[in-house]
């Protein structure tokens, strides 16, 4: 996989198909984005790094937010359409985003390394320039020692609606390979088994991961 082959995918998917879609049965939440609004999001998020992160390629995003939230999805996506390594372990990078755990709800902070304070919304809607081609050995996760070729779309049918049940620095991997192969993903954090068959029936899952 290269970073400008993840923008080029998340563009050639149908805009208003739902592409994500988030639970957590813990608070009753449900999130879904279409390819168009995911699209807009990890667009923020690398115009963020490229602007305000200076993030070049090789260098770490540090991601202080859950591997199961659907925030660190884009943000992720985002670092590795800059072709940046995502860490999980809550180490220090050239770049920070954390959420903010106070009563107002999980929102994003201002991410640590900003030269300038600058909220993510304020970022750009249309994707940052190109960064190009690297070595496909460049670490993608820390944690999971997985590299950019490991990124690499699966085998898997091109409107697969897949359900990705890890809940670890692995399911970041996978959902950008089911979205690399043209597929779409339900993610469930603090998953409730019980509604569990429900749940693939009403979102039409066809495989499960």
């Amino acid at each position: 996989m290269t970073p400008d082959g993840l923008t080029m995918a998340l563009r050639t998917n149908d805009p208003g198909r739902p592409l994500l879609t988030w639970y957590d049965d813990s608070t009753g939440e449900r999130i879904e984005l279409s390819a168009r609004t995911l699209l807009n999001w990890v667009a923020k998020a690398g115009n963020w790094l490229d602007l305000e992160a200076a993030a070049e390629p090789g260098g770490v995003l540090a991601l202080t937010v859950p591997a199961d939230h659907w925030r660190a999805v884009y943000w992720a996506l985002a670092g590795w359409s800059r072709g940046l390594t995502v860490d999980l372990t809550g180490g220090a990078g050239d770049a920070t985003v954390g959420l903010d755990t106070g009563p107002a709800g999980a929102d994003l902070v201002e991410p640590a390394a900003s030269l300038a304070a600058s909220p993510l919304q304020a970022m750009p809607d249309a994707p940052p320039p190109p960064v190009g081609t690297f070595d496909d050995s460049t670490p993608a996760i820390t944690a999971a020692r997985t590299t950019y070729a490991d990124l690499s779309a699966a085998e898997i049918a091109q409107d697969a609606r897949v359900l990705v049940e890890h809940a670890d620095a692995a399911l970041l991997a996978t959902v950008v390979r089911v979205l690399l192969a043209g597929g779409s993903v339900v993610i469930q954090r603090s998953a409730d088994r019980s509604r569990r068959d429900d749940r693939l029936a009403a979102e039409g899952v066809t495989q499960v991961l």
